[in-house]
């Protein structure tokens, strides 16, 4: 096998691997809305249903809108190590994991709009919170272009950590 052919079998796996996990948490969002009209209000002798859902609301916006920017530090280190080690599956299996964790942060966000539903003040401000959910996991879908570019652009830190300065 030459190296064109494992770099194009390792990025095809690699984008099968992304979007099964994708496809997995997209499934959730359904059944989560399910239950937050199906289960009935629960009530909390914690806080009043209003302060339940501010707190779910401003959790869930705090982790959505702060998960691209986490992301964004996470895959810098990854491309970082990769300028050192130079192994596309390792850029590939931390890539996924990067992207692992931020589908955990956006899946907090249904749980935010759960929590809303079920214990705030009901599941239209719930069910808000786990369609924006769905929509940040939706942008974030693997493409090859995005693995193709951070490979590239790993590829380029790769080099210039290569070439010695010229003075």
């Amino acid at each position: 096998m030459t190296a064109a052919s494992s770099h194009t079998t390792d990025l095809a796996s690699h984008l099968v691997r992304m979007r099964l996990t994708t496809g997995l948490f997209l499934v959730t969002v359904p059944a989560a809305m399910a239950v937050a009209f199906l289960v009935p209000f629960r009530g909390s002798s914690v806080a009043s249903p209003t302060t339940v859902s501010l707190v779910a609301a401003a959790a869930c916006l705090w982790l959505g809108f702060s998960a691209n920017r986490d992301a964004g530090r996470r895959l810098e280190r990854v491309k970082r190590a990769f300028a050192v080690h130079g192994d596309e599956r390792l850029l590939f299996r931390d890539h996924w994991l990067i992207y692992l964790v931020i589908l955990i942060r956006l899946e907090m966000m249904v749980i935010c709009g759960l929590v809303a539903s079920l214990w705030g003040t009901g599941p239209r401000l719930g069910i808000f919170m786990m369609l924006l959910a769905a929509v940040m996991i939706t942008l974030s879908w693997p493409t090859a272009r995005k693995s193709q570019l951070l490979l590239g652009r790993a590829k380029a830190l790769r080099e210039n950590a290569r070439t010695p300065d010229r003075l």
